[in-house]
């Protein structure tokens, strides 16, 4: 039976330009960031993926540099749709700014 355990890097090899990758967690809690590393890593080093459509429903990050801010370089993403983007400065505010970039949010009703 083939070993289906991979290291981060060998996992985040697998996306590539104009996939669509969701994430989950809260905070610092249940964040992927060993993956969200190795995707910036490999961007950073290859500029690969390109244009990706990021999928989220809450805050991922740690209002600096973790989380959800190792998305936030030129060309990355394409499309973001999510919502609380406080704890993301490096993805939200420019996704409602930056022209070449499509972003959705959706307010909560209740």
């Amino acid at each position: 039976m083939k070993n289906k355990v991979v290291t981060a890097d060998e996992a985040m090899a697998i996306v590539g330009d104009g996939d669509t990758v969701c994430t989950s967690g809260f905070v610092g809690i249940g964040t992927p960031d060993g993956l969200l590393a190795a995707l910036e890593r490999r961007y950073l080093e290859t500029g690969h993926p390109r244009e990706l459509t990021l999928l989220f429903a809450a805050g991922q990050g740690d209002g600096g540099e973790r989380g959800l801010n190792r998305l936030g370089h030129d060309g990355l993403l394409k499309r973001v749709i999510g919502g609380h983007w406080g704890l993301i400065p490096k993805v939200g505010p420019r996704t409602f700014v930056d022209p070449r970039l499509a972003a959705w949010s959706r307010k909560r009703r209740f």
